[in-house]
């Protein structure tokens, strides 16, 4: 019909460039890549990923990391654009969810975490023994887990035996607009992922003025504190520095975040859709539905 698609995906398995190739039977089709995981996948499926892209009319890479791999796969540079799939334009509306404000008021230095899915390289495992070692010496902190992976009765089991049942908060799928009141309340965000892709996560939470604390397993926004990936007295050590609880505290860098907006619509024109040239953020948002 002459309809634009853009198709997000992981990029870390087969369906991903499946639905890659379906997406480039239609007449104008863009594709981003988000996952952590999916350079090493993509280098060992080379000739799946070429075969999937081959219609396509842009690909968005969310880091260099990605988009060399689709170099290295056979697609041209020239298809390629590297562009973290952030806009600050989506965080206006903030709702806080039931027992935010109460978990505030218990906790003097709060912090957040997201659990997207119940998979190890979101480092799950890692955040809780870092927090046993916070807790040893901050007893009075908390931890908010919130995201579809935090559901998992054997992730209670896991924070039941680390004795931390009275700090951390489970508080499984919450609405975008809640996970945003989440981030804004806490006084640091956590990220310790053992593969990312960009972590749209931790620029949101730069842009609301949290102090963000991330393993350094890809390269992360100017102000975040990084640790060693996989190192649980690491991500303390870095928890308790943004916090100022030992030597000096560190400072959250202005939030100003690159936006997307400007450059989608630019690749959008390119492709073929009619935008207004002084569309913003908040009208693309409508456009879009």
């Amino acid at each position: 019909s002459g309809e634009l698609v853009h198709l997000h995906v992981c990029g870390h398995n087969r369906n991903s460039w499946l639905l890659a190739w379906a997406a480039g039977l239609c007449q104008h089709a863009i594709v981003t890549i988000h996952s952590g995981l999916a350079p090493s996948f993509m280098r060992s499926h080379q000739m799946l990923v070429k075969k999937g892209c081959e219609r396509i009319k842009c690909l968005v890479a969310v880091n260099p990391e990605i988009a060399e791999a689709l170099t290295a796969a056979g697609v041209s540079p020239a298809r390629i654009e590297v562009l973290p799939a952030f806009t600050s334009s989506s965080l206006s509306f903030r709702l806080a969810p039931p027992g935010l404000a109460q978990a505030r008021r218990r906790h003097p230095q709060l912090l957040a975490c997201a659990v997207v899915a119940d998979q190890p390289e979101y480092g799950t495992d890692l955040m809780l023994d870092a927090m046993m070692r916070v807790h040893q010496i901050a007893p009075a902190a908390g931890l908010l887990l919130y995201g579809p992976g935090t559901a998992s009765p054997a992730l209670a089991a896991c924070v039941r035996a680390r004795g931390l049942g009275r700090v951390v908060y489970l508080l499984g799928t919450v609405a975008r607009e809640r996970a945003l009141a989440l981030v804004a309340a806490a006084d640091l965000f956590v990220r310790p992922s053992r593969a990312d892709g960009d972590a749209l996560s931790i620029r949101e939470a730069l842009a609301l003025g949290r102090r963000v604390v991330a393993s350094d397993v890809v390269a992360r926004p100017r102000g975040v504190v990084q640790f060693a990936s996989g190192s649980p007295a690491a991500c303390a050590e870095a928890i308790f520095h943004a916090l100022g609880n030992r030597g000096a505290p560190c400072e959250t860098a202005a939030a100003s975040p690159p936006d997307c907006i400007a450059a989608l619509t630019r690749i959008y024109r390119r492709a073929g859709l009619l935008i207004a040239p002084e569309t913003t953020g908040t009208a693309f948002a409508k456009l879009g539905g």
